[in-house]
């Protein structure tokens, strides 16, 4: 599967091999309707995202526009990465350059994955392709990433690709039970 990661740096790949049949590259506008139907389904599970559903008005026209800015970022500090399995979408990730002068050299990541595809090495795929990305798009100097301090296993990830925490958001959040969740700003250097 080493030609799916053709045009990123090798240097920073392959802490671990991806399972037989998974391969990791750029999305195309094509990929868009599966990209939102993915985004549904992990957004449906209630756990991961900010808010609940109806709060997430995106569409696979709006995935598409995204796919498109990306790949037309003069600056190369956006993408949009797609990890294919079994013929269909196993999980995204989004590096996405924030806007303006002071604030060009940093870029934010998203990524989710299908329920069936987690815990088999293809959010580190993902997690690898974007920092790849990143490092080749020179005026990037640092990543960021929010996660849910609760997500144990996303934070064990992020932190084995060398993100450290940067801040706690105590009560950030309140679930609809009542509860409070805290978020975890987290970043590493490109």
């Amino acid at each position: 599967m080493d030609e799916l990661f053709s045009g990123l740096p090798r240097r920073r790949m392959g802490r671990r091999r991806l399972p037989a049949g998974v391969g990791v590259g750029p999305a195309t506008e094509a990929d868009a309707p599966a990209i939102h139907a993915l985004y549904c389904a992990v957004l449906g599970e209630g756990r991961w995202f900010a808010g609940p559903a109806e709060e997430h008005p995106e569409t696979a026209d709006w995935q598409a526009q995204r796919i498109r800015r990306a790949a037309a970022d003069p600056t190369g500090r956006s993408a949009v990465l797609v990890a294919r399995a079994g013929g269909g979408l196993a999980g995204v990730v989004i590096v996405e350059g924030e806007p303006g002068l002071r604030r060009r050299h940093l870029a934010r990541l998203e990524i989710f994955l299908a329920p069936a595809h987690r815990g088999r090495g293809i959010g580190g795929a993902l997690m690898d392709a974007a920092i790849a990305h990143a490092t080749a798009a020179t005026v990037l100097r640092k990543l960021g990433l929010v996660v849910f301090a609760d997500n144990e296993a996303a934070r064990a990830l992020y932190r084995s690709r060398g993100f450290v925490e940067e801040g706690h958001r105590v009560g950030e959040y309140l679930e609809a039970d009542g509860r409070l969740r805290d978020d975890i700003l987290m970043a590493r250097p490109v």
